[in-house]
């Protein structure tokens, strides 16, 4: 469904253009997205590290045959693991995802009552931005796969660069619990990332349905920025070429950049919809 809502917002008695409020969303939900879809892959491997060590004090004083294979039972049994949590793993976001579209269709519906008196609520579904939510889960998919792999390649390298190396147990140990501690803080920036993505995606799916060209790039707010990006905050843009060159509130619209908020990796930047009257 296309309509214009800035025709709408007219008719209900909008006479000068607005900008409709930033919608963010809470950390929480990039909480609940580790908590769904890859906290147990990062256990899987957490609870492999001390067993991965201490066969390695074993497999290390007697280098025998049969003390490898016990090493390369304890990645198998872990991968089976992780391979059985796989198979839940789309469920588990999609329930996530559809989640989170609600509560964004729902402040956005809020938001745009707010700046124009146009309630949108029986117009919108999360039919009408499918192809956002799936590509959001099929990008976490193969983001938890990724972090699982990366997880048991590092472990794997620790564990048999060091049986070929002859290297002391205490600092192959050392780098195991390293390797589980980073899988677990990675997964963690991660499902923030996803999470800034998913809600990007459906700001410039609802704009676009809104028949709205108009927006407004919202900074982040992070310690250490793109310097490009901190610029940006503040300026307005418009996705139809005619409008460009123009002003809106007294401020110059341009072209937008390639990249679009929240989509390089870890980039927090918003956008702001502005209706235009």
């Amino acid at each position: 469904m296309r309509f214009n809502l800035a025709q709408m917002a007219k008719r209900s008695g909008l006479r000068r253009s607005v900008t409709i409020r930033d919608i963010r969303p809470p950390a929480m939900f990039a909480t609940n997205l580790f908590n769904a879809a890859y906290a147990d892959v990062v256990k899987v491997w957490e609870e492999a590290a001390p067993r991965l060590i201490e066969e390695y004090r074993r497999s290390l004083s007697e280098l025998t045959q049969d003390s490898l294979t016990d090493l390369e039972h304890i990645f198998a049994e872990a991968e089976r693991q992780t391979g059985a949590i796989f198979f839940q793993l789309k469920p588990a976001l999609e329930r996530w995802s559809l989640f989170v579209e609600r509560w964004y269709r729902q402040k956005w519906v809020a938001a745009v009552q707010s700046a124009s008196r146009v309630d949108l609520s029986t117009m919108l579904g999360a039919s009408d931005v499918r192809m956002s939510l799936e590509t959001s889960i099929a990008n976490n998919v193969a983001l938890v796969r990724s972090v699982s792999d990366e997880t048991r390649q590092k472990m794997s390298q620790a564990v048999f660069d060091g049986l070929r190396n002859r290297t002391p147990a205490d600092e192959v140990a050392k780098r195991i619990r390293d390797v589980a501690g980073m899988g677990r803080a990675r997964a963690r920036r991660i499902a923030s990332d996803q999470l800034a993505k998913l809600t990007s995606s459906l700001a410039d799916e609802r704009r676009r349905q809104a028949g709205l060209s108009e927006w407004e790039w919202l900074h982040s707010g992070k310690l250490h920025p793109r310097e490009d990006h901190r610029a940006r905050n503040g300026r307005v843009y418009s996705d139809d070429p005619g409008e460009v060159g123009g002003k809106i509130n007294g401020k110059a619209i341009t072209a937008p950049p390639n990249d679009r908020p929240g989509q390089l990796p870890f980039c927090g930047c918003r956008s702001r919809s502005v209706i235009a009257i």
